[in-house]
């Protein structure tokens, strides 16, 4: 509740900031000047307006200067030259130039100071010289894979202002921290979903360019609200002991108990997870095993291979299903033994989502919801042919899934009906509060 109440908080000082300047931006645009400046023909483009040299930009230092002046009017209590200041033991104390850097250009502005030194202002943070909206610009070009040289030419071609290339990598450098903190945050007690699947991108290590995996574990809580658990980038040790290092991890950061993990044939994960939540239920992607049979069968006989596949998946019961799965082995298997293999020898975690209803099947058979994600990720990471180092790739993974993860803001559909059926499953890991 407490959670809840502070982003009930934050929500309304937003919106209250909002208004405030939607009625300083109404107020302008009714006053004379506005008017007599329309009238001029001075303004003959949208440029005129929101070029480095235009209206806005040359409006900033004056309305800075007025809304500093009106900050140092609230922390003191009176206004300037009020007599209402007198022997209240602060009062004003001249100003400072700071230097600003923001896209409407680089000016000078004069900040008021008091005599007590207590004087601290919400619109220009201290020792702050560039503004949040345009260090967001540089992260985002970073993003796409621009280099810092091209990050200040744009920068200066675009807004005007001059930064160096050293300045664009402080500013990307602060992504590092941040992205740190993420891997290591607390993660909460239960998951009622995971999905573990991995991307390759190439990166650079001990002078040579490799094609290093990331994993990624993808998860739904007892709400119905999926987040990314972490980032795993590894370094050539994919089996069982490197998954049981990302499993462990996860628990050392506070996960308890996963309920249903759905994978894509990673090897050494089902070891890892028994190892360390050994009652998880395990359940292979199905569309992936799909693929990876009729990679094995001709073109001639896709079509009839599929057909006969399709009675052992769509199956409506774990008998059934193993009934015409005997059927497809007892017809193809002497022809594509290959095909067949990748059903029969994994058969137990292909075959898990049986045991569930129509809607827990429709999350379980398949790795789409992370999949989904990795094609943002790889947005991000194809404009670089290879990344320098892991920090640098770790970065832009970080700045991607605070891009993806912006609508994650609703629940699954049928929640409710989802959690009731879980807590049947499993009535001894879960309660409903």
């Amino acid at each position: 509740m407490v959670k809840k109440s502070n982003q009930l908080s934050d929500s309304t000082e937003a919106l209250d900031n909002r208004n405030f300047i939607a009625e300083l931006a109404n107020a302008f645009v009714s006053s004379p000047q506005c008017d007599e400046m329309i009238k001029s023909g001075d303004i003959k483009s949208v440029d005129d307006l929101l070029g480095k040299n235009g209206l806005v930009a040359l409006m900033i230092k004056p309305l800075l200067s007025k809304l500093l002046e009106a900050e140092m009017t609230e922390h003191l209590g009176y206004e300037k030259h009020d007599s209402q200041g007198y022997n209240t033991g602060n009062s004003r104390n001249g100003s400072y130039v700071r230097r600003l850097r923001s896209s409407d250009g680089r000016f000078d502005i004069e900040v008021p100071r008091d005599r007590e030194s207590t004087f601290k202002s919400k619109v220009i943070a201290p020792y702050k010289q560039i503004s949040t909206e345009l260090e967001q610009k540089i992260i985002a070009l970073y993003a796409y894979g621009n280099s810092t040289l091209d990050i200040k030419e744009f920068i200066y071609e675009t807004y005007g202002v001059e930064i160096s290339p050293e300045f664009v990598s402080s500013v990307t450098d602060s992504i590092s921290a941040l992205a740190d903190e993420w891997q290591k945050r607390p993660l909460q007690e239960i998951y009622t979903f995971a999905y573990l699947d991995a991307i390759h991108i190439k990166t650079r290590q001990d002078g040579h360019v490799v094609n290093k995996a990331v994993y990624i574990v993808l998860a739904y809580d007892l709400q119905g609200n999926k987040e990314i658990l972490g980032h795993y980038v590894s370094n050539g040790g994919e089996g069982s002991k490197y998954w049981l290092s990302v499993v462990t991890d996860l628990k050392n950061r506070g996960v308890r108990d996963i309920l249903i993990a759905s994978i894509d044939g990673l090897a050494g994960f089902s070891e890892a997870i028994e190892a360390v939540f050994p009652n998880t239920v395990v359940q292979r992607c199905v569309i992936h095993a799909i693929r990876n049979s009729m990679r094995y069968i001709p073109h001639k006989h896709k079509a009839e291979f599929m057909a006969d596949l399709k009675l052992v998946y769509k199956a409506l019961t774990k008998s059934e299903a193993e009934t015409n799965l005997e059927s497809l082995v007892e017809k193809w298997s002497d022809k594509y033994p290959m095909a067949i293999g990748v059903w029969v020898n994994n058969w137990e975690e292909l075959s898990q989502y049986f045991n569930f209803t129509p809607e827990i099947r429709k999350l379980i058979y398949t790795t789409n919801a992370i999949e989904s994600y990795n094609s943002i990720l790889r947005k991000y990471t194809r404009n670089k042919k290879s990344f320098p180092n892991d920090e640098s790739l770790i970065k832009i993974l970080y700045i991607a899934n605070c891009k993806a993860t912006e609508r994650w803001n609703k629940a699954v559909p049928d929640w409710e009906i989802i959690l009731n059926q879980l807590s049947i499953y499993f009535d001894d890991r879960i309660s409903l509060k």
